[in-house]
């Protein structure tokens, strides 16, 4: 006598026939290919386009950097919120004395990104660098890979011809080689030796830098007076049990202390641009100007992952309704509504594994276009990768949406009388009812966060027009630029300074069809210019009135002419300027309307630094010109641009400008020939035309823009490809419909009998 079987219970029950039910719905998604790749397109760009921005945020903001105890690691930087300069590197002095005095930190060190030129003469390479104190590698707890790092000896003039090597660097230019310890390399004309190899974790510090060389500066740097001279990024570690806020109270405490005990200047400076001293942990410093562009972009991508499962959960929704008959049958033959429901949820699930692997496929192309303005961005930032945090960020988030997605068709079959569908052949008019009812609301929550998408991506489209329409107060047109870096023998003096220059003016004028030509410290729209305090001689500012302080914009007579400036009254730098003894100055519109508003700027007077003691020893204002942005139309400080003759300096860089007609490739061409007939030891880079330079200057909004206007064109996409597929799906319903109605007819018939 056989025994009966005796059905599994629990979980067991419940798991039982997952291999078989798998299968089943492998069947049924390969005989309704159109909804299943429909679908699977849809998860995949919703899934890869969330995990991708993801991989950004993780990298970024969530992932900590790579050192040992990383919230120990802070950056400490200077303010003036009244100026509206809200982040200033330190220097020297900070350096000296909060060694000395702070008692947060086990160790403070200064850190300098450079540019240096590599190599021997006539084949030098322009190379991403940094200089710094020995305190660096303490700092990170960093060990060398290979030979050893610099001490603090080495932080001296005359014993820092030492260099460290980064491990990528070590691999791409020395091949790994161990005995490339000891050996020499020429950096910017002088002899360096090898003497380590960092590993590659020390580069997530500053992705850019190639080597690091000892950081050493005159016995002048030290004197307090140049304390807020800013131009070093100054760095530490906590010691244990020290916090981020008791540090910044302390380091404020000994601004006070050094402010109070200085002369009456120094205190009403530090009152009118409220300077004062900070303390930030690295990680968010680091990040804190993108965070606002990662959170929007990843709340639009969230937008677009909620479409994408609305738009997933009705095309379940239809075709659940169109199988109720087939379930009906199932539930008859001895399927409990568990087992049903189990089967639904496997088929959602299954959609949404596969849709996760070629989402993280999308994803990985995906990363490849956000490192691209990631390093526009954030430079210093390594490239996001997707590691394996973010590989489960993507199996969770299918998982979630799986189930999610798969709940609605779930619910509305539980909900559903499936032996009255087989009893009456057809799925009811209540039961038609519902599935409308919660397919419109799916349809109306779906075109609610596209149009919210939508509405957003339209506001980023204007601002963006609004940005492009930004005078930029010359005329790029027609102007080719391009800098270059000068050897140490160019700058040994004042002398070989101005003699480079005057040589390189007069060779930028033999150049064919050159029209005017000029020299500057900067590039306009590129930023990085100094921001100098300064002094009006009949200061009209209101009492307790912030600190006065503009950007210094460094160049030859001939710039208005070569760029095209709008000159609004008075008159540019002439030659007869450049003479040792003459003082003055141009500004910008911005600041004659903010010192001079009732009256003309032109003879008006003002100094950097201290006031003069002889009235004639006051610079004066001979012209005024239109606003131009040189720090980019993003800068927000509202400080103004004062325009300074090149009378002197020994800058390690030059920027050239020509105006011409010609095409801007033959122009370089011309350009690079007489740069190598000075000298084959200077490199020219970052040449082209003056409006490409304006142009590249807006690629970060550009980015995010072109970002959002994908995720709203993917959130279309998605909506109507869901809608064509609902079309075939819905008219299975009715074939469906049709099948189960004829055996009921039948019936009907013969019982009338």
């Amino acid at each position: 006598m056989s025994t009966p079987r005796v059905p599994a219970s629990g979980a067991a029950g419940l798991f039982s026939g997952v291999p078989g039910d798998v299968r089943h719905a492998l069947r049924l998604l390969w005989k309704s290919r159109g909804f299943a790749a429909t679908t699977l397109l849809t998860l995949a760009l919703c899934i890869g386009a969330t995990t991708a921005i993801f991989s950004t945020v993780y990298s970024l903001m969530l992932k900590p950097l790579p050192f040992h105890e990383p919230d120990r690691i802070v950056e400490l930087y200077t303010s003036a919120a009244k100026a509206g300069l809200n982040h200033m590197p330190a220097n020297v002095p900070f350096y000296l004395d909060y060694s000395k005095n702070a008692t947060s930190y086990e160790t403070l060190g200064l850190w300098n990104f450079t540019y240096t030129m590599v190599g021997e003469e006539g084949a030098v390479v322009r190379t991403p660098a940094a200089r710094a104190t020995a305190e660096i590698f303490s700092i990170l707890r960093v060990q060398p890979l290979l030979g050893t790092f610099f001490t603090k000896e080495q932080n001296k003039p005359g014993a820092d011809r030492v260099v460290v090597l980064t491990q990528t660097y070590w691999r791409t230019q020395f091949n790994e080689s161990p005995e490339v310890i000891g050996r020499e390399i020429r950096i910017d004309g002088d002899a360096y030796k090898i003497i380590g190899v960092a590993p590659r974790v020390f580069e997530a510090f500053d992705a850019r830098v190639k080597f690091i060389t000892p950081l050493s500066w005159p016995a002048g740097a030290e004197n307090p007076q140049g304390r807020y001279g800013v131009g070093l990024s100054l760095y530490g570690r906590l010691k244990p049990g020290a916090t981020v806020g008791a540090a910044d109270a302390e380091a404020k405490t000994l601004e006070k202390l050094y402010v109070d005990a200085g002369p009456p200047p120094l205190k009403a400076f530090v009152e009118r641009s409220g300077m004062t001293m900070n303390v930030g942990g690295v990680q968010q410093q680091r990040v804190e100007p993108v965070r606002p562009t990662l959170l929007l972009l990843q709340g639009g991508v969230a937008f677009v992952l909620l479409i994408g499962c609305v738009n997933v959960a009705n095309l379940l929704l239809a075709r659940s309704n169109a199988r109720q008959s087939e379930l009906a049958i199932r539930s008859a033959l001895g399927a409990s509504r568990r087992i049903i429901a189990r089967q639904l949820l496997l088929e959602s699930l299954l959609l949404t594994g596969l849709g996760a692997v070629l989402g993280v496929l999308l994803a990985w192309g995906a990363l490849k276009v956000t490192n691209f303005y990631l390093a526009k961005m954030l430079p210093q930032a390594l490239a996001a990768t997707i590691d394996l945090r973010v590989l489960g960020f993507a199996v969770a988030l299918a998982l979630l949406v799986g189930v999610l997605i798969g709940l609605i068709p779930v619910f509305h079959i539980l909900r559903t009388n499936l032996a009255e569908v087989i009893q009456r052949g057809t799925r009811g008019a209540s039961s038609g009812r519902g599935v409308r009812a919660l397919s419109s609301v799916l349809v109306v929550a779906q075109v609610a966060v596209a149009l919210v998408l939508l509405t957003g991506a339209g506001l980023l489209i204007r601002s963006f027009a609004k940005a492009l329409d930004v005078n930029p107060g010359f005329d790029p047109a027609h102007v080719v630029t391009g800098r270059v870096a000068l050897p140490q023998a160019h700058r040994a003096s004042d002398e070989a300074a101005n003699k480079i220059r005057e040589r390189m003016l007069a060779a930028l004028r033999e150049i064919p069809g050159v029209q005017s030509v000029a020299l500057g410290f900067a590039t306009p729209f590129q930023g990085g210019l100094p921001i100098n305090a300064f002094t009006l001689e009949n200061d009209t500012l209101p009492p307790g009135a912030p600190q006065p302080g503009a950007f210094r914009v460094i160049v030859t007579p001939g710039y208005l002419e070569t760029l095209g400036l709008k000159l609004v009254e008075g008159r540019f730098f002439e030659e007869g300027d450049l003479a040792p003894n003459r003082r003055v100055y141009v500004v910008d519109e911005s600041f004659a309307r903010k010192f001079f508003p009732n009256g003309s700027a032109v003879g008006g007077r003002f100094t950097f630094g201290n006031r003069p003691d002889k009235p004639e020893d006051w610079p004066s204002i001979v012209g005024v010109v239109k606003d131009v942005p040189h720090n980019g139309v993003e800068e927000k400080s509202g400080n103004p641009f004062i325009y300074q003759v090149m009378q002197g300096g020994r800058p390690g860089g030059l920027t050239l400008f020509l105006r011409t007609e010609r095409p801007a490739a033959d122009v370089v061409a011309a350009l690079r020939a007489k740069v190598k007939e000075i000298d084959p030891a200077i490199a020219l880079f970052d040449t082209g035309a003056m409006g490409q330079v304006v142009d590249s200057s807006y690629d970060n909004r550009r980015a995010v823009m072109l970002l959002l206007v994908a995720f709203a064109g993917l959130a279309l996409f998605s909506r109507r490809s869901a809608s064509t597929a609902c079309w075939p799906t819905m008219s299975r319903s009715a074939r469906a419909r049709s099948a189960c109605a004829a055996p009921s007819a039948l019936r009907t018939a013969r019982s009338s009998r």
